[in-house]
């Protein structure tokens, strides 16, 4: 129980250091370049709940040509600390500074350092032990969420087969999910290029499995300069308004006296993300690194933030009539 409740306190920390299964975590970097090219790297994890079936992996998306590689390793190549971000999978490494990429398979090249510095991770205390609130000290929950930073600084370069990407001057972003599966339905944005140099939002959505029924929970973090703005279910935060009409996603959020409205439209690229099945990692999560979001926030005493951001992540999965039911009726 003490390891437990001291992995709530550490969400950006390695979750599964007791072989439970079925069981998943995945650290999400999405990094873009000063000139708006994006790259998501996910290393992580998974054990098969029906059978001995483990490996680790790292997975990487780029809006250049949109291609998803998905590279598995041997559970022998991976370790990781139960207090704090650092990952290796093979000669590859991951840390809450930077990670640094060797990957030479039959199929691709990828290889590149990248380094962070200025991370603005949601804020972790007792009360609220990170973005999922007091829902995070729920050991029965289907899946954990963790943002370990709203926004930050890059250096550094990877070489993508023939395609370099050079990110001084670049921004990044980062969150994971650990847990038993993901979740049935959800949909999910991030952005950090608004016209506001600093700003970046987090918003998701999910129906969320809990002691024997189902409601719509949501996060949604809004960063602007110093100011970190919290619209979310365990808060008291009322959704007025969701729909989806022709792929366009529109939301809109009342908090004390706050109002937040979100407005997204997917772009021309996608590719198609592998998330965990019931024996294996499988490619389900179409995502986009090209949509566009749109924020409108009124602080209570007028709109104070009006923006919008062309690189943007966008996903919408599962079962999402039932979402958006359960969302207009909580």
């Amino acid at each position: 129980m003490i390891s437990w409740l001291k992995g709530i306190r550490h969400p950006d920390a390695y979750h599964g250091s007791h072989d439970q299964r079925p069981f998943f975590e995945g650290w999400y970097h999405k990094m873009v370049t000063k000139d708006g090219e994006a790259i998501a790297v996910i290393p992580g994890v998974y054990r098969s709940s029906g059978s001995d079936h483990e490996f680790a992996f790292i997975m990487i998306y780029n809006s250049v040509n949109d291609h998803v590689h998905f590279e598995r390793f041997s559970m022998d190549d991976f370790n990781a600390y139960s207090d704090s971000y650092s990952v290796r999978i093979g000669e590859n490494r991951f840390s809450s500074q930077g990670l640094e990429l060797k990957i030479n398979s039959p199929d691709i090249s990828i290889r590149g350092n990248i380094g962070f510095s200025m991370l603005s991770p949601w804020p972790v205390t007792w009360r609220e032990p990170g973005c999922m609130g007091w829902y995070g000290y729920m050991p029965f929950m289907e899946c954990f969420h963790g943002i370990l930073s709203m926004d930050h600084s890059l250096t550094g370069r990877i070489i993508y087969d023939d395609i370099k990407f050079d990110f001084e001057g670049g921004k990044g972003y980062i969150e994971k999910d650990w847990g038993r599966n993901f979740p049935r339905a959800w949909i999910w944005t991030q952005a950090n290029h608004f016209q506001n140099r600093r700003m970046s939002l987090s918003a998701s959505i999910a129906v969320v499995p809990y002691q024997g029924r189902e409601f719509a929970g949501f996060i949604i973090g809004l960063l602007s300069d110093d100011h970190f703005h919290r619209f979310t279910t365990y808060r008291g935060g009322d959704i007025k308004e969701l729909e989806i009409v022709d792929s366009k996603v529109r939301w809109v959020l009342e908090q004390d006296d706050q109002y937040l409205e979100i407005r997204i439209s997917p772009g021309k690229k996608t590719g198609c993300l592998f998330a965990p099945g019931p024996m294996d990692m499988i490619p389900k999560v179409p995502e986009y690194l090209d949509a566009n979001v749109r924020i409108i926030f009124d602080d209570g005493s007028g709109t104070i933030l009006e923006d919008e951001s062309n690189i943007a992540a966008l996903e919408t999965v599962g079962e999402l009539d039932d979402l958006l039911k359960m969302a207009l009726s909580n």
